[in-house]
């Protein structure tokens, strides 16, 4: 029996892979502008419930997964923001808390959550 107990105990050690996924933004537009050239990344850490950018960290609030869309929920920075996701195709959104004003990013994912 102790043998049993052993080996569950030293199987729950083993780390879980981090899920994690980085997107990559080529183009950018705001609000009813044309859109431009980009270059923008950020990478999802559902584990840590962050959102790493270029121009800081944003705080997850929620994730909603229905297939084959995945929606990342974050808020900071002066803002609120959306990932949304399906299959290697993004779309990356903030909307300032002033304005309000709107920029949304398209691109793509690697990874997964």
């Amino acid at each position: 029996m102790l043998k049993y107990i052993c080996a569950a105990a030293a199987s729950s050690l083993i780390a879980l892979p981090a899920f994690a996924q980085t997107c990559t933004f080529t183009m950018e537009c705001y609000e009813t502008e044309a859109c431009q050239d980009t270059a923008f990344s950020l990478t999802a850490e559902l584990d840590d419930s962050k959102l790493v950018t270029d121009f800081g960290d944003l705080t997850i609030v929620g994730v909603k997964s229905d297939a084959p869309l995945i929606t990342v929920f974050a808020t900071g920075q002066g803002a609120e923001y959306l990932l949304s996701r399906t299959g290697d195709t993004a779309r990356f959104t903030a909307h300032s808390n002033e304005g309000p004003t709107s920029i949304t990013y398209l691109g793509t994912c690697e990874g997964e959550f």
